[in-house]
């Protein structure tokens, strides 16, 4: 009679370290107010998740989470050429705030720094495509130009452009190219 509780105590330990295997252990995570995220199970996202603490099973279940305080991009005296060789240097400051969890979660490695990119980018591609006359006589228009598109690409990724404001665009000249060539000999 000995043998045989001793047997089922060993028999029960193994039956719980095998659960506990396929299940893991009991867990919590506890997310701030400014937080989301996304409950994973078995590496398939399952469902998210808002501020607040959550029961999770450790080696199965996994919450990643981000920051959904909103991200301040300021950038100030970037150059980028225009069509006829004139330099415009630009300036904004933006903020993007984060409305698809997943979507920015799966956007890029260092999700908070996909708005300044895709700001950088849109400022890049619409300023490019003008000639010094259209930037000086549309500021306005430029800068709807580069929010327009910012909008967009941002909300592929799941974040939302709340303000643009362009603090600097104006138009230098080409440079002037020595014509005499360097003196190598001296």
């Amino acid at each position: 009679m000995g043998g045989f509780i001793i047997l089922a105590a060993w028999i029960g330990v193994i039956a719980i370290l095998v659960v506990r295997l396929y299940t893991g252990t009991p867990s919590s995570y506890a997310l701030l107010p400014h937080q989301q995220g996304i409950l994973h199970r078995r590496g398939v996202p399952v469902r998210e998740v808002g501020p607040g603490k959550h029961r999770v099973w450790t080696g199965v279940e996994k919450i990643f989470f981000l920051d959904t305080r909103p991200i301040q991009v300021y950038a100030d005296d970037r150059a980028v050429a225009l069509q006829d060789g004139y330099t415009a240097v630009y300036g904004f400051s933006a903020t993007a705030e984060v409305r698809d969890v997943r979507k920015v979660l799966y956007s890029a490695a260092i999700f908070s720094q996909v708005p300044a990119c895709v700001l950088l980018c849109s400022a890049r591609a619409a300023l490019n495509g003008c000639t010094r006359t259209q930037v000086l006589a549309y500021k306005e228009a430029s800068a709807l130009e580069i929010s327009t598109r910012a909008k967009t690409r941002l909300a592929a990724a799941g974040f939302e452009l709340t303000s643009f404001r362009m603090n600097q665009l104006v138009v230098a000249p080409p440079q002037q190219e020595d014509s005499e060539p360097p003196d190598f000999d001296a």
